[in-house]
C-alpha cells in the first residue's frame, strides 16, 4: 500500500515548503501531496489556503501578490513559499508528485496550461488532482496522458447513478477517509485505485484486504 505525505511531511515541518518535502523523500514516502495556486504574475506557486493570514500573518490572497511579494513572506515565521519549479527539481523523480490544482474560476486555465508546460516528459512520475471536475477535464484535453486524480468528499458523488462513466478518465480516487464506510459498501476498492485522506488513527483492515491502494497522511515518518 502506498503512503503518501499530505503536504510533504507536515505533521513535523511547514506543510507545502521544501523543507517538509525534502524531509518527506528523506522518510522514503511512495508520493509528495502539493497544492497549487498561481502568482499575480503567472508562476505557479506552491500553497494550500485562500488566504495568506493563517500560515504568514499577512491578510492577502496568494493570487493577488507577485511571486516576489510572495517570495518576501514566511511560513510558520521560517520558510518561503516554494515555486512548483523548486519541487520539481528536488524531487526528481525520486517519489511520484501529486499536485493538487486549487481551483479558481478566472485563473485555473492558465495554471493549468502552465502546468502542462512545465511537467511535460514527467508524465511517469506526475500525477494531477482536484475536486473540481472542470479542472481535470481541462488538464486531460491539454494532455491526455496525465493520470488524474479526483478528489472526493460528499456521499452524493459517490452515488451518482453515472459515476463511472462521468470518471472513465480518470486514474485514482483520493477519497475523504470519513466516507470508507461508504466506499465498501459500493466495492469501490475491487474496481478503482482508491486512496484515503487524510489517515491518522483509523482503522483500515478491512479496507486494506478490500484492495485499498494507498493513504495520504501527515506524518510518513512513522
Amino acid at each position: 500500500m502506498k503512503r503518501i505525505a499530505h503536504r510533504g511531511l507536515s505533521a513535523r515541518y511547514p506543510e507545502n515548503t521544501l523543507l517538509a518535502f525534502e524531509k518527506a523523500l528523506e522518510a522514503k514516502a511512495d508520493g509528495i501531496e502539493a497544492d497549487l495556486m498561481l502568482s499575480a504574475d503567472h508562476v505557479i506557486i506552491l500553497f494550500h489556503d485562500d488566504n495568506l493570514k493563517r500560515l504568514t500573518g499577512q491578510d492577502a490572497q496568494p493570487e493577488t501578490l507577485s511571486l516576489e511579494a510572495l517570495r518576501a513572506l514566511r511560513v510558520n515565521k521560517t520558510e518561503q513559499i516554494p515555486t512548483l519549479g523548486e519541487l520539481l527539481s528536488l524531487t526528481d523523480a525520486k517519489a511520484t508528485l501529486i499536485l493538487e490544482v486549487k481551483y479558481h474560476p478566472k485563473t485555473y486555465k492558465k495554471l493549468c496550461e502552465i502546468l502542462i508546460e512545465q511537467i511535460k516528459g514527467k508524465e511517469t512520475w506526475i500525477e494531477v488532482s482536484c475536486f473540481e471536475d472542470k479542472v481535470l477535464k481541462y488538464i486531460h484535453t491539454l494532455n491526455p496522458h496525465i493520470r488524474l486524480h479526483k478528489l472526493i468528499e460528499d456521499c452524493g458523488v459517490l452515488e451518482s447513478k453515472s459515476f463511472d462513466e462521468t470518471f472513465s478518465y480518470v486514474s485514482y480516487l483520493d477519497i475523504d477517509v470519513a466516507l470508507r464506510k461508504k466506499v465498501l459498501q459500493l466495492n469501490l476498492l475491487a474496481r478503482y485505485k482508491v486512496i484515503f485522506w487524510t489517515v491518522e488513527k483509523e482503522n483500515l483492515e478491512k479496507e486494506i484486504e478490500a484492495g485499498l491502494y494507498g493513504i495520504m497522511v501527515n506524518d510518513v515518518s512513522v
